[in-house]
């Protein structure tokens, strides 16, 4: 499950969509013109660890029932992420744009509007990092 998450989705909006591959949960998409955060790792995604010693791989992280280019995905709420031109003066409400790689800036210039800066209350802001409402 997703990690980054700041602010609660709307479970019942809340599909499953075909997504790119390497997508991992938590990850910002752009699925036809709807902004979206996969809330699982995509069906065919594996894993590793090492325990004691002992690497165990190839265990699968997607989630439960998945098609291999399927990820459960979320289409609002608040979630953390890695954005490109984000410092610890953007203010709340600015805009965050997606780009064709599914990378987060604040560049507006050929790329998609993602979504809005949404601080809660006492938030540490750092550079590079902003949460981001999708949705309404």
């Amino acid at each position: 499950m997703a990690q980054n998450r700041i602010f609660k989705e709307t479970e019942r909006q809340n599909r499953v969509r075909v997504v790119p591959s390497g997508t991992k949960s938590g990850d910002p998409l752009l699925l036809g013109v709807r902004p979206a955060v996969a809330i699982t790792d995509r069906g065919d995604a594996t894993k590793s660890f090492t325990l004691n010693g002992i690497t165990v791989s190839g265990l699968k992280s997607g989630g439960v029932g998945l098609a291999a280019d399927e990820a459960s995905v979320a289409f609002d709420g608040t979630w953390e992420f890695a954005v490109t031109g984000a410092t610890t003066s953007t203010a709340q409400d600015s805009a965050v744009y997606i780009t064709s790689g599914n990378a987060l800036t604040t560049t507006a210039s050929g790329n998609t509007l993602f979504g809005y800066v949404d601080y809660p209350k006492g938030y540490f802001k750092a550079a590079g990092r902003l949460p981001v409402r999708i949705g309404d």
